[in-house]
Parts: structure tokens; C-alpha cells; sequence
């Protein structure tokens, strides 16, 4: 190869450098790496406090004596530190000198001083390289990613308590870094470049003199939401929002810049390769064509907010990979238009059209999407749900390698789609798995390339009312000028929690058995046809179902002992209502009701976005509001929302509202507001399978969980309940 000196272009590749790339199992694996990362700033002066449920102080607390605050501070070289600037920190770790690496970088917010020993400490935001942080984001040459960790139990700002600590001593150099909104590559090194910097430079120099000195730029956020025993076990990601971003001069002032790019050297990206090409003065450049998602994101920030909705909108669903239609089904009882549903299982597709005879089923596969025949505006929808198959993040199957691939999918949907709000279900493997952790972070990559921001967490569905301990990873993605939704807080817990009563196999099976023999005559209720089993029983009233419904039914067996449960069963365990109809054989009907999002879990979740739509199509609320909790973030703004009439809430309790409201989602949610707190439950791990008896005994023959009655109903309730209940296939009497 010839000598790099004279050559017309210099290639600056992120991939020259693989051996420190986040590649092994201690650094691909984001969480456990940052959990690392996060105790080892823990050394440093009140870096961190007391955490856990029951702690009163947290890290970052208000600087107080002996500390004192100052504006900058001199080192013994001559450099300043000054509030805003930012510093590479040393790198800690043991790498051949020969190769590109760097520590991570401290955004000063505070300068400390400790009176009794005179040492000084840097409070700030931790920022790292985006290639050295796993596989969220691209790696791209200077790209840095903000990296906040905070306590699922402290509500201050993450701004405040994802601050680290950092001595002077650990200081490095000052660097050139910009924390901007704007999408790459504006604002970075690649705007700036002089070619006479680097004519007689080798490929080599060019290169370390780009990683050490030259510009970084910040345009994400990393928010990890850390357990109590250390673990993340949530967390948001998304783009720097607008007031979070430094000032910069507009593009007309900018002349230097200009000047630069138009008569010294142009850049050209291909991949993760930075082309620098020396150029002749006044040559002409070519532009580059702009893909959808930089049309997407260049986009004014915060967007133009649309007019104010004269009538109650209702929101429009689409499912993908929606199987016999759990999710569907959770949408329709929050309250939403369900517009289409699409999978490449006959069975499963089948049974989703009886079920939602007004929505469009597409039996299709996911990879030839959009189906054929199917229209942008069939398409479009508010709110996509996006389950591909979770098989193969739990157990080896024939499937596997289909179902792994399909969750590539996501992400090239999602920018066909474009819908304003999308969700992910999955088995929590996915985040917590060594094995398949790399894989969560690559969905991740593409929602975000496809211009989204997401949120995700661990649940368990037991506390929204699932009558079993079913441990999941949600994900929330908005696309970008659109607000990120919060999670439901939850609705059921033990009597301590003042939250509703956990749901018990008892409670979830009680339409069914109110029928008597009358259930024999359902096809997917033959209990007379199952194999005897010789088990321990169990009180329904006070537990669990013994494990989670699976495709094939699980290890689950009947509260008698005596035989499995069956399909009907099953799907009255994972909240479809009596009547709801499936396809094929049983061992397929159990396959759908497995393979289901459950609804009531769906339900409680669509609801919630529901709602944060409907605040920000009333201008209650902004693109760039940061909410973990919507009923207080109104609340603080002096929003007085209507009360809800339905105590069940269900979709027809949105119909039964006052025509007053102006609007059809937003009533105030007193389930959560019953401890005045954020309904914290118990570890969702660990969780016993036992649930506290029920007040009375009478309730047991009387209360339905489904059909929660109140002594005070007004006739139309009454009337409203009623129409749920025959839908469900339950009985009632209606008071005179």
C-alpha cells in the first residue's frame, strides 16, 4: 500500500479500532456494565447516599457545610474549570497505548470545595462515547451519549440525581462539546474540518488528532432506572430536547464554518466511515440525498402543536404480529378504534377477525410488510402495537431462528407506519438474559433510528390485575414531537399498599363457574376430556395461578388437583372476557391464548397513552414535557380533571361521560392517587404466590374483579354495566 502522505483522502473508520469497542460480556451488556460503572463513582465524596425504598437520603443532595460552592477553579497548569465546560476524565482501564481510547466526560454543574480538607470535587452529567456504550446508538466518530443513573424511588429531576462526582485529580484535558437537539451530523467536527490541518499529516495522525481534539457532540440521553438490589430494571432513551440543549449561533453567523466547508475539504458518510476528501478552493459538492428519518428529525423542535380538538377524538390501533388479538382487545376496552390487525398464523388471524369484525385482518408476514393491498391510510394509525414471537428468548424450538429475525421488523414498521405512539411486549429475558441483552439493545438502535424515543420496564402483570405472576418488558416509543407517555401506575396490591386486591384464580375464574353446566357447552370447556392428574391442590381464593400461561399451557394444573386447566379457562386467566371466540383445535386455542397480550394489562397501558395524547392535543402538555406521572404533572399545573363514572373504566365508561367534558380519555384516576404516592408494589422478583383473603367471605360468591359494582349507581351505570357484562357472558340483576 502506498505511503498515506499525499493521499487524497483519509478514511476515519469506527471500526479501525475494534479492540476497544463494547465488545465483550462485561461491557456489551449495557446494563450490568453501567451498574458497574455507577458503583465505581460511588468512591468519590458524597457521590452516592442511602438508597432503597425506605431511605430518606438520596445522592446529590443540596450542597451544604462543609462543602462550599464555587464558580471555577484554577488548576496548577493554568486551565480554568468553569460551570458548563467539559472535561475528558482519565481512562481507568488498561489498553494498549497504540490504539484510539478515552475515559468518559464530565459536563461541569457545580464546583465543590470541602472547607475542613480543601479538596475539590466536580459535580456533573456523565458522558460517554456512544461506541463504547453497547449497541443503542450508532458509532459514529466523537458521538457522545448522556448517561443518567437514578433510584426507582427518588422523584427528583433525573438531571439531579444522575449527577456523578468526580475528584480534579481525575481530569484529563478540557474538550470542545456541544449538547444539541439537531440531528447528525450538524454541529459536529465534520462542519468544521481545515484541510491544511491535516495535508501533511498520515491517516494515522489525522485520526488521534480527531478523537483527542476535536469537536463532540451530545444529541441523546440514557436515563437507568435502578432497582433496589442494583439492578436496572428500566430506563428511557431519547434525543436531547430542545431547552436541554447549549445556545449555539444561527447558521448565518456561522461564516468561519462556512467558509471552511466550502473551500477546504467536504466530508461523506458511508456507513461508519468518515471520508475526509481534500478538495480545490471554490470546487463544487456534491449534496446528499436526505433519508426519511433525517426529514423526520430536522423537523422544527417542539413542532407546531396542532389546533385544539372541537369534538372528542377516539384514537386509532393497529396490531402487528396480533395474534388472536390480546392486545386488540385491551384497546378496544380502553376505548380505541381498533383499525387492523396483522400475523402470519391462519388460526390466529382467523380467530382476530371474529373478535374485531370492524378491524382489517392481514394474514401476512411481517417481513413483506405493508400487506398487500393495504394503503397508507388503512395503515396510519395513532397508537401500533409491536410483539414480535418471545420464543426464542426463553426455550430452543423450531421456530427459533424466524421468530429471532422477526424482531428486526420493528423497526423498518415503524418508519412505513410512522404512528405517533408505539408499544412492545416482550418476555423480560430479552433485557435481563446475557444471551440475548445484545439483541435488546439492537431493537432498541431501531426504534430510534426510525425517529422515535422510547421508555421500557419490567412488570408484573399480577399488579394490574392479572391473576398471575407474569414478569414482562413494555416498551413505549412516541415519535419524536410527540410527548413520551409514562407507564400505568399500578392498580393491585396487597391491603397495605391501599391499592386494590391482588386477583385470585378464584376471581378470574368466576363468570365461568356462575354458569354451571351451561359452560359444558363450550367447545374449549371440556373438562370432562382432560387426563387425570394427581396434584396438590390449592385455595383459589388466596393464590396465583401456579405459573404463567404459556403456548402450550404451562405447568399449570386445575386449584383441584385433578387436571389441567382448560382452554376456556386459560383464557379467562389471562383476561379475554367469557365470550371471546378462537380457532382451530384446543391445542391451538391454548397456542393464542398463550401467545396473547393480556388485556387487561393491554388496557391499562393504552389508556395511559390514551390519555397523554389527548393532554397534548388539548395543549395541556408539551412535545418535550418530561412525565413519569400525568395525574400529578396536571395537578401541578392546575388542571382539574373530571371524575370518572364507570368504576370499572371501561370503554363504555368513556361513552358514558358528562357531554360537558371536552374530553373522552382524561378523567381522574383516583386508583392511583389512593396513597397520595406513586403505588410502589413489592419486587416484582421474588414475589410470593400467596394473596391476603379477601375482607369477608361473602364477597367470594358475590364480588366479581371484573364487575366491580358500587351501593350508589345511577341508573345509566347500571345500564352501562350491564352491556359489559352480556358482552362477557355474565349474569346480572339490575336494581328496580
Amino acid at each position: 500500500m502506498a505511503s498515506p502522505r499525499g493521499n487524497p483522502f483519509v478514511l476515519i473508520s469506527d471500526d479501525d479500532d475494534t479492540e476497544v469497542i463494547a465488545d465483550s460480556s462485561d461491557e456489551v451488556e449495557l446494563l450490568d456494565y453501567d451498574v458497574e460503572d455507577a458503583s465505581d463513582s460511588s468512591s468519590s465524596p458524597s457521590s452516592r447516599g442511602k438508597q432503597g425504598p425506605s431511605s430518606e437520603v438520596f445522592k446529590n443532595s443540596h450542597i451544604r457545610l462543609p462543602d462550599l460552592e464555587e464558580e471555577e477553579q484554577i488548576l496548577t497548569d493554568g486551565a480554568v474549570i468553569k460551570i458548563g465546560s467539559t472535561w475528558e476524565l482519565r481512562d481507568p482501564s488498561e489498553r494498549p497505548e497504540d490504539q484510539l481510547h478515552s475515559g468518559d466526560f464530565l459536563r461541569v454543574q457545580h464546583i465543590i470545595r470541602n472547607v475542613q480538607t480543601d479538596e475539590v470535587r466536580l459535580r456533573g452529567f456523565r458522558l460517554r462515547r456512544t461506541k463504547y456504550h453497547g449497541q443503542i446508538f450508532d458509532w459514529k466518530t466523537n458521538e457522545l451519549v448522556m448517561i443518567l443513573h437514578v433510584d426507582e424511588h427518588d422523584t427528583r429531576s433525573p438531571f439531579i440525581q444522575g449527577m456523578i462526582d468526580v475528584p480534579v485529580k481525575d481530569l484529563l484535558r478540557i474538550r470542545d462539546c456541544v449538547l444539541t437537539d439537531k440531528p447528525y451530523p450538524l454541529l459536529s467536527f465534520r462542519n468544521d474540518l481545515n484541510a491544511g490541518l491535516y495535508h501533511a499529516k498520515t491517516k494515522q495522525e489525522v485520526k488521534e488528532h480527531i478523537f483527542h481534539h476535536n469537536r463532540l457532540v451530545c444529541r441523546h440521553v440514557n436515563v437507568l432506572v435502578i432497582h433496589k438490589n442494583g439492578k436496572p430494571y428500566g430506563g428511557i432513551v431519547r434525543h436531547v430536547y430542545s431547552h436541554e440543549a447549549d445556545a449555539r449561533p444561527s447558521s448565518s453567523s456561522a461564516s468561519p464554518s462556512q467558509s471552511s466547508r466550502d473551500t477546504s475539504i467536504s466530508i461523506e458518510e458511508e456507513g461508519d466511515v468518515v471520508i475526509v476528501s481534500h478538495r480545490e478552493a471554490n470546487s463544487k459538492r456534491k449534496r446528499r440525498a436526505r433519508s426519511d428519518s433525517i426529514e423526520l428529525l430536522e423537523q422544527p423542535t417542539p413542532p407546531k402543536r396542532p389546533k385544539f380538538p372541537t369534538t372528542r377524538v377516539r384514537y386509532t390501533f393497529g396490531d402487528c404480529f396480533c395474534g388472536a388479538g390480546g392486545a386488540s382487545q385491551g384497546a378496544k376496552q380502553a376505548g380505541l378504534i381498533v383499525t387492523w390487525g396483522l400475523d402470519n398464523d391462519e388460526a390466529a388471524i382467523e380467530a382476530y377477525g371474529r373478535n374485531h369484525c370492524g378491524a382489517l385482518p392481514f394474514h401476512c408476514d411481517a417481513h413483506n410488510f405493508p400487506p398487500k393491498g393495504a394503503t397508507k391510510g388503512v395503515l396510519k394509525v395513532d397508537i401500533l402495537h409491536l410483539s414480535p414471537p418471545c420464543c426464542y428468548c426463553t426455550w430452543d424450538g423450531p421456530n427459533d431462528q424466524a421468530n429471532y429475525e422477526a424482531i428486526y421488523t420493528v423497526g423498518p414498521i415503524l418508519a412505513k407506519c410512522k404512528p405517533r405512539v408505539a408499544t412492545l411486549e416482550q418476555t423480560f429475558g430479552l433485557a435481563t438474559s446475557t444471551e440475548h441483552k445484545k439483541n435488546f439493545l439492537l431493537l432498541m438502535n431501531d426504534i430510534i433510528r426510525a425517529g422515535y424515543d422510547l421508555r421500557y420496564t419490567l412488570v408484573d402483570m399480577s399488579d394490574f390485575g392479572l391473576p398471575q405472576c407474569r414478569k414482562r418488558l413494555l416498551i413505549i416509543a412516541a415519535r419524536r414531537g410527540t410527548p413520551l407517555p409514562p407507564f400505568p401506575k399500578p392498580t393491585h396490591g396487597t391491603r397495605a399498599t391501599g391499592l386494590k386486591r391482588f386477583v385470585s384464580v378464584a376471581d378470574a375464574l368466576q363468570p365461568l363457574e356462575r354458569l354451571g353446566d351451561r359452560a359444558l357447552n363450550d367447545e374449549y370447556h371440556r373438562p370432562q376430556d382432560l387426563k387425570p392428574k394427581n396434584k396438590t391442590p390449592y385455595n383459589p381464593y388466596t393464590s396465583f395461578l401456579k405459573g404463567c400461561v404459556t403456548t402450550s399451557g404451562g405447568e399449570n394444573y386445575h386449584y383441584s388437583g385433578t387436571r389441567r386447566y382448560t382452554a376456556r379457562e386459560m383464557s379467562l386467566l389471562q383476561t379475554f372476557h367469557l365470550k371471546y371466540r378462537f380457532s382451530g383445535s384446543r391445542t391451538q386455542a391454548i397456542k393464542q391464548i398463550g401467545n396473547a397480550f393480556p388485556p387487561v394489562m393491554a388496557e391499562a397501558l393504552y389508556r395511559e397513552i390514551a390519555r397523554t395524547l389527548e393532554a397534548f392535543d388539548h395543549g395541556l402538555i408539551g412535545a418535550e414535557d418530561i412525565i413519569d406521572d400525568l395525574d400529578a404533572f396536571l395537578e401541578k399545573k392546575g388542571v382539574v380533571l373530571p371524575e370518572s363514572l364507570s368504576a370499572s373504566q371501561s370503554a363504555y365508561s368513556a361513552a358514558s361521560s358528562s357531554p360537558k367534558s371536552p374530553y373522552r380519555y382524561l378523567v381522574r384516576n383516583d386508583s392511583s392517587s389512593v396513597l397520595g404516592t406513586t403505588n410502589k408494589t413489592s419486587s416484582i422478583f421474588g414475589r410470593k404466590n400467596n394473596i391476603e383473603p379477601a375482607a369477608s367471605s361473602s364477597n367470594k360468591a358475590t364480588r366479581s374483579v371484573s364487575l366491580p359494582f358500587r351501593a350508589f349507581r345511577s341508573r345509566q351505570q347500571v345500564l352501562v354495566e350491564a352491556e359489559l357484562a352480556k358482552e362477557n357472558g355474565e349474569l346480572i340483576e339490575l336494581e328496580e
